[in-house]
């Protein structure tokens, strides 16, 4: 859906799209509430993943893919900047509960009423809510630097591994000194940093697919249960077996 004659407009999310979604661009912000399921997104810059009981924004012009990880269920609504102009400019996800997902259900709900009336007032009261709610730890920077681009694949593609800064500086061409200012600079965060939200983004997905903690932990790359559940607590507010329970009541 490229364009809406309304702005904002929900729809229904249902199933699972086989192979995701490829790389395309929403003339119009997304807002994705998942009532179950997850669903892992990528721009060039960015990648982030959305859990059940939780709501992703995209904003306009972002080109991005979408895969889905499980069977997903909730509510998708497309807003206009020009009618909402301060709208998020980059990408986040926040938790839906407490308000933000019975806003969206109830908004989707009055989807066949005229736009003008409690319609056009909830959307507001929605938009109001997002802009309120602190993002969550679920988004992780991609530098667009060919050297740093090719070394985060390496790194993503083996989390459970024991990295080592001097060895990836050599293997990509850089000393360590130049490799951790360049990394800063160009993702906002230390590679120490990174590599520890991309190991919790992965635990995440792996968690929402029904994996079990201890084998989470070891896939991520933690020798220890406890240093696995400490770091997930002090990111996302509970720990790795709350999360999965409360993914399984959403």
């Amino acid at each position: 859906m490229d364009t809406v004659n309304l702005p904002f407009r929900c729809l229904a999310v249902q199933g699972v799209s086989r192979g995701g979604v490829a790389s395309h661009v929403h003339e119009v912000g997304q807002l994705i509430y998942l009532r179950r399921g997850a669903m892992l997104c990528q721009s060039e810059t960015m990648r982030w993943l959305m859990a059940a009981g939780q709501v992703g924004w995209i904003p306009a012009g972002m080109a991005h893919s979408a895969e889905p990880l499980a069977e997903l269920a909730g509510v998708t609504a497309y807003a206009d900047s020009a009618a909402y102009p301060d709208l998020p400019a980059e990408a986040r996800v926040v938790p839906a509960g407490g308000m933000m997902g019975m806003l969206l259900e109830r908004q989707l709900s009055y989807e066949a009423e005229p736009w003008r009336g409690r319609r056009q007032r909830l959307a507001g009261v929605i938009v109001d809510e997002l802009l309120q709610l602190a993002p969550l730890p679920q988004q992780l920077p991609l530098p667009a630097e060919r050297r740093l681009r090719a070394l985060c694949r390496r790194v993503l593609a083996d989390l459970g591994r024991g990295w080592l800064l001097d060895e990836l500086a050599a293997a990509h061409g850089f000393s360590r000194a130049s490799l951790t200012r360049a990394f800063a600079r160009e993702t906002g965060v230390s590679f120490g940093n990174w590599l520890g939200q991309a190991r919790l983004l992965e635990a995440v997905r792996l968690l929402s697919g029904g994996a079990a903690v201890g084998e989470t932990a070891l896939q991520v790359g933690y020798q220890s249960l406890s240093a696995f559940g400490a770091a997930f607590r002090r990111h996302l507010g509970m720990a790795p077996g709350e999360f999965q329970r409360a993914q399984a009541r959403a």
